[in-house]
C-alpha cells in the first residue's frame, strides 16, 4: 500500500492520545486526549462517495419471536473511501430505534475523567520512564524518535495506553484513522435521526478493564505492542481486518482470529481471552436484555467479537436466537 498522504500535523490531529509537545499536567494531557476524541468523531463526514462494495461491514439480523434488531461488526478505524456506507447497508440501518456502541465517546468532561482515572499517572507519580527496565524503555525510545514523537506526555501513560497509542498510530501511518471508524460514522447517522445512543459498556469499564490487570500483563502488552511496531506486523494485521471488513469477508475474518488464539505471549492471551472473548457473556445479556423491550437495536461492535465459536453470533445462536448474514 503507498504511504498515505497524512503529515505529522494531520496525525496528531487525527490520532487519539498521541501528543506531539509536551503537555504540563494530567488534566491537560487528559482535555487534549477528550478534544481530539470529539474531532475524530466529526471527521467522519469527510467520507466521499467511490466505487463501494455492496457488502461493506459484517450486518446480521438477530431475530426471536417478535423480537428483530441489528448486529454490526465494525472497525475501530477507517478511511474516507470507507464512506459512505452502500445503499443496501443503509437502508436497513436507518431503521434503528436505538444505536447501542461499546462506548460512547463523544462525551468530553466523561472521557477527561475516565483517561486521568485510569490511563495516566498521577502528577509527582513516576511516569514510565521510571518504571520500565533500561532495555524496554530503549526499545520505546527508539520507536517514538522513529516516529518523531516527544517522549515526555508518552511517559505519562499506564504502559496498556501507551502500547495502544503505538498500534494506532500505526495504523493512522497506514492511512486509517479513528476519525473514520465505523462507530463514528453510525453515531453521526443516530445522531442526526434524534436515536437514542446507548452502551455496552462505557469508556471507564473499558479502561478499568486494562487498568485491573496485573503490572506484568500491563508490561506483556506493550511489549507486544513494540513488537508488532517494530516488525511492521501492526500495520499488515491493520490491512488484513480493514480489506475483510471492507469486502464482508467473513472466513478472512476466522483466519486472523484463529491466528490471534494460537499465540501463546501473555499479552496475546489477555487480549484474547479478556479484551476479546472475555466480554462476551456480558455483551449477549445486554443484547437480551435491551431486545426484550421490542425497540430495534443497532448492536455496533468490533468485528472480531463476531466470530469464531465463542463469537456473539454463536452465542446468540445458542441461546435460541436466529442469527442471519445480510
Amino acid at each position: 500500500m503507498p504511504r498515505p498522504p497524512y503529515n505529522r500535523r494531520v496525525l496528531s490531529r487525527c490520532l487519539p492520545y498521541t501528543v506531539i509537545r509536551p503537555l504540563d499536567s494530567r488534566r491537560a494531557l487528559a482535555h487534549s486526549f477528550a478534544s481530539l476524541l470529539l474531532a475524530l468523531v466529526a471527521l467522519a463526514a469527510l467520507g466521499n462517495a467511490h466505487a463501494q462494495n455492496e457488502r461493506r461491514g459484517f450486518l446480521f439480523e438477530v431475530r426471536k419471536g417478535a423480537q428483530t434488531s441489528l448486529l454490526f461488526g465494525t472497525i475501530h478505524v477507517g478511511r474516507p473511501e470507507f464512506y459512505p456506507l452502500p445503499a443496501s447497508r443503509l437502508s436497513r440501518l436507518s431503521t434503528l430505534d436505538a444505536l447501542v456502541l461499546e462506548a460512547d465517546i463523544t462525551d468530553a468532561t466523561r472521557a477527561i475523567n475516565a483517561t486521568q482515572k485510569f490511563a495516566m499517572y498521577a502528577d509527582g507519580e513516576d511516569g514510565l520512564d521510571k518504571r520500565l527496565s533500561p532495555d524496554l524503555l530503549k526499545r520505546v525510545e527508539a520507536v517514538l524518535a522513529r516516529n518523531q514523537l516527544d517522549p515526555a506526555p508518552m511517559m505519562r501513560m499506564k504502559p496498556w495506553m501507551l502500547g495502544t497509542v503505538l498500534t494506532l498510530f500505526e495504523a493512522a501511518q497506514a492511512g486509517y484513522v479513528p476519525g473514520l471508524a465505523a462507530e463514528a460514522y453510525l453515531t453521526r447517522m443516530a445522531k442526526s435521526g434524534n436515536r437514542p445512543i446507548l452502551e455496552f459498556e462505557g469508556i471507564e469499564q473499558q479502561f478499568s478493564l486494562f487498568e485491573n490487570a496485573a503490572w506484568s500483563t500491563q508490561l506483556a502488552f506493550l511489549e507486544d505492542s513494540l513488537k508488532a511496531v517494530e516488525s511492521n506486523a501492526a500495520r499488515r494485521e491493520i490491512n488484513r481486518i480493514a480489506q475483510a471488513w471492507e469486502t464482508a469477508d467473513r472466513p478472512a475474518l476466522e483466519r486472523l482470529l484463529s491466528e490471534m488464539r494460537a499465540q501463546t505471549s501473555v499479552g496475546a492471551r489477555f487480549t484474547v481471552d479478556t479484551v476479546l472473548l472475555g466480554r462476551h457473556d456480558a455483551m449477549v445479556r445486554r443484547i437480551e436484555s435491551l431486545m426484550a423491550d421490542g425497540r430495534k437495536y443497532v448492536f455496533a461492535v468490533g468485528a472480531l467479537h463476531l466470530v469464531g465459536p465463542r463469537g456473539l453470533v454463536e452465542m446468540l445462536k445458542a441461546r435460541g436466537y436466529t442469527v442471519t448474514e445480510l
